[in-house]
Order: C-alpha cells, then sequence, then structure tokens
C-alpha cells in the first residue's frame, strides 16, 4: 500500500475522478481497493472503476470491497468478484486463475455463464476456467466488443455469437475440437491451439474480419482458397503450424500482410493480392514455387539451414530465393551465415537468383566471423545491389553502391567469361560502409580493393571518399 502525507492527500484529492482513476490502475487490486476508503472522492472513483483484474494477488479474499480485508474461499473469492463486476456496471474484467498450488480448484469451477450475458461488460478476458455446459458450448455476448478466453476448458465444440464483437482471442484451451464465431462485426480473430490440435476453425459470417491469425489449427488448402476470399476486408493472415496445408492459394485485393511459419507440409505459394506489401516465411526450403502478384512486396524469410549444407541445399536455396527478385526488399534471417555463401564450385553450375533486388537485408544473430566471404556471397545471389543491411544484436550495418553499367565489358575478370550476366565484382564504381567499426571498414575497403574491377572509391558513411 501506498503511503500519502495529509498535505500530497489532499493534492489527490482535489484531482478529477478519470485521473484518480488511472492513479488507481497502476496499483494492485488490493491496495486500490484501500485507497478508496481514504476519501469519499477516492470511494467515488472506486465505485465507478472501469476495470476490474482478478489474480492471485488477492490472496483470494473477497472481491466484493475488500474494506474489511475479509479473507473467503477461493470460489466465494471469484463469485464475489463476478458479482461486484457486474453490479458496480464494470466495463472490463480480467479473471486469471492459472498459476500456483491454491489455484487448484480451477479444474472444478464452473464459470456462471451470466458473466458472458452482463450488459456492463465490454471487454472479457478470463484464463484458467472450466466452461460448461461441456462439449457442446454456446456463448451469447450481446455487449462483449473484446473476448479473450486462454487456457479454459470443458468444451469440445465453441460457438460464440455476439453483434458487437470486434475481437475474439482462443488461447490454448484444451480438448477444442471446433470454434465458430457468428459475429459480423467481428475485425480480429487470433486461435491457437495446443500443439497438434486438429481444431476446425468457421468463420463464414465474419464477413468484416481484418486481422485472421490462426496456429496448430485444422485448415486445408481448399479453406484457405475459399474462405479468405470472402473477407473482402481481410488485411492480414498469419499462419503458423498449420501442418495441412500443402498448396496455399490465397485471392484477396485488400491483403497488406501475410505471414506463414513452419507450415511443414508447404510445396506452392501462391498470393494474388495487389495491396500486399509484406511476406513473411518461416521454415524450410521445401516450398518448390512461391508466386507472389504484388508490385512492391517487402520479403522476410527466416530460414532453417541443414547442418551438413551441401550442395543441394545451396541448389534449393538458389531455386528458392528465385522467386523473391521482384521484391522491393528483401529480409533473410538464417541461423548459419554460412548456408548463404554459396561455394564457388557450384556457383559455376548457377546463375544468380536475385539479379533484379536492390535492397537486400541479413539478419544475424552474431557478428559474422568472415565479412568478405558473407559480402561476396550475398553480392553473388544479388549481383546489382543498391544497398546491403546487416543487422545484429538490433544494429545495423550497411553497404551502399553505386555502378557504372554503361561502359561496354570486353575483356574482364575470368569468373565470368561465357556468362550472360556479370558478377558484382565488374561494374560497382563506388561504395558507402555505414556504421562498420574501425577494423571491418579497413577490412571491406581492402577487399573491395581488390575485387572490384571499376572501383573508383569508398567512403565511409559521414566521411570523405577515399580514392582507390
Amino acid at each position: 500500500m501506498i503511503n500519502y502525507s495529509i498535505q500530497e492527500l489532499d493534492m489527490i484529492t482535489e484531482l478529477p475522478e478519470p485521473i484518480i482513476q488511472h492513479i488507481m490502475s497502476f496499483l494492485t487490486y488490493k491496495d486500490a481497493a484501500k485507497m478508496s476508503v481514504l476519501s469519499k472522492h477516492f470511494a467515488s472513483a472506486w465505485n465507478c472503476f472501469p476495470s476490474i483484474s482478478f489474480d492471485e494477488t488477492l490472496n483470494m479474499g473477497s472481491c466484493a470491497r475488500l474494506k474489511e480485508d475479509s479473507y473467503e474461499q477461493p470460489i466465494n473469492g471469484i463469485d464475489s468478484a463476478i458479482r461486484y463486476a457486474i453490479e458496480n456496471k464494470v466495463k472490463e474484467l480480467k479473471l486469471d486463475i492459472v498459476g500456483r498450488q491454491k489455484f487448484k480448484f480451477q479444474a472444478h469451477y464452473n464459470l456462471p455463464m451470466k458473466v458472458f450475458s452482463a450488459h456492463s461488460i465490454a471487454v472479457l478476458s478470463l484464463k484458467g476456467f472450466m466452461l460448461e455446459p461441456p462439449q457442446n458450448l454456446t456463448l451469447i455476448c450481446p455487449s462483449i466488443k473484446e473476448l479473450n478466453l486462454e487456457k479454459c476448458k470443458g468444451m469440445q465444440t465453441l460457438k460464440i455469437a455476439g453483434a458487437k464483437l470486434k475481437i475474439v482471442v482462443i488461447e490454448l484451451c484444451q480438448g477444442l475440437d471446433k470454434v465458430e464465431i457468428d459475429a459480423s462485426n467481428l475485425e480480429s480473430f487470433s486461435f491457437g491451439g495446443e500443439a497438434h490440435s486438429s481444431c476446425r476453425i468457421n468463420l463464414v459470417t465474419c464477413k468484416s474480419l481484418k486481422y485472421l491469425s490462426l496456429r496448430n489449427a485444422q485448415v486445408t488448402d481448399e479453406w484457405i482458397k475459399h474462405e479468405v476470399a470472402q473477407f473482402l476486408r481481410l488485411e492480414v493472415l498469419k499462419l503458423v503450424y498449420c501442418r495441412l496445408l500443402e498448396n496455399f492459394h490465397v485471392s484477396n485485393s485488400n491483403l497488406k500482410t501475410v505471414e506463414l511459419r513452419n507450415c511443414f507440409k508447404l510445396q506452392k505459394i501462391e498470393i494474388y493480392a495487389r495491396s500486399l506489401n509484406t511476406f513473411a516465411y518461416g521454415g524450410d526450403l521445401k516450398p518448390s514455387q512461391v508466386i507472389i502478384y504484388s508490385p512492391c512486396v517487402h520479403a522476410k524469410l527466416s530460414l532453417r539451414a541443414d547442418r551438413g549444407l551441401s550442395d543441394h541445399w545451396y541448389t534449393n536455396l538458389r531455386e528458392f530465393l528465385a522467386c523473391f527478385d521482384h521484391c522491393k526488399e528483401l529480409e533473410i534471417d538464417c541461423d548459419m551465415d554460412m548456408a548463404l555463401i554459396v561455394p564457388i564450385n557450384v556457383r559455376k553450375n548457377l546463375l544468380a537468383p536475385l539479379y533484379d533486388l536492390n535492397y537486400l537485408k541479413v539478419v544475424t544473430e552474431q557478428k559474422p566471423k568472415n565479412i568478405n566471404d558473407l559480402v561476396d556471397g550475398l553480392m553473388w545471389l544479388a549481383p546489382c545491389l543498391s544497398k546491403l543491411s546487416f543487422i545484429s544484436n538490433c544494429q545495423e550495418k550497411s553497404l551502399k553502391f553505386e555502378y557504372d553499367k554503361a561502359r561496354t565489358i570486353e575483356d574482364d575478370l575470368d569468373c565470368c567469361k561465357l556468362r550472360p550476366i556479370k558478377c558484382w565484382r565488374h561494374s560497382i564504381r563506388k561504395v558507402t560502409m555505414g556504421n562498420f567499426d574501425d577494423c571491418e571498414n579497413m577490412i571491406l575497403e581492402k577487399f573491395l580493393a581488390e575485387s572490384a574491377l571499376r572501383l573508383e572509391a569508398t567512403s565511409r558513411e559521414g566521411n570523405a571518399c577515399a580514392e582507390v
């Protein structure tokens, strides 16, 4: 409990009620309730407090007022919290009984259904409750705008209906086989199933959906192809651990973000979305075909490298990256730097996959062991870059390139003889280095001077040019 001096208390009691409620929001529930007995103005603010959060810090005491510091049995404490919320027209109610030993009763406590039909509650968050009747449960939520169910039990089929629902989040609710949402004004739906969950999702009436995130859900190729096309306002689609997906095909002109992670059976990805600006993929190189019809997409790839790094890995890498040649920007996060450096003997049989790419960003967990080899490998992948960035420990380092492509290249380096497309060494005229340390700058300057045939100057961002 915070101790106030009389002078401080007089100053606080003169504050407007919304500000007092804002101060109370930073206190534990128990301390805020005790604060309410210090003045009539505090009591008024407390009685009209728009949010209630019930957790184990109450020591399972009475949630009705807490003026007498009385302690009741755990179940009575929860009942008191719910009764208090409904009687005092609380707008936001969060009940969490997941945690320590004294909450073992949670699997046996049946949440009263009246909490869902309370007319004052606009935001309801429940964690760890048993919801009954079991198996087939229908929740009618006439006034709730945001509903969050986490680690709740007792239902196999869950139907949620509400004309005012805007946001629904269902996370790790054990035993769910099917979820159906009947909410024409729903804008955001997130589902996170347990590992190997086979829960089906029905959102057919949710025509206002803008955000859809599914993890460990039983969604098929057909579901994606036909259902997502019906969500004309959908802007964000995220699918994680959706193991039934093989041929991902989506057509939606309003989509701005698509994220696919750890959908292990994916073979083909087709996205027709002219408004798409972000595509994120996480997994291996299994998809043999990626088609994205969007004029200015920013692609983010999180790749898991084969530990052996065979020639087969590098051939697959080349084929996979070639699908993103048209991107406005490409970001690659790989767990091994060496996985992005195609060996010289393999390069001889392959064409660079990212010839038209202008901006490449590489995310690494640690500082690259050999910056020269990494730069050379990345520039082979994308030989016409305007900018190459490295992100490590939230710090960005960059190389900016200027080219002289107008000059005729006849007697050039042996590396590209008989090749229709020349590598980066032939036409780079100037390089600007940004945010590298002095040692890295010196290493790179020497490497570029020795490798780039037509290099005229290098410079460090903010410094004068150094002629080569």
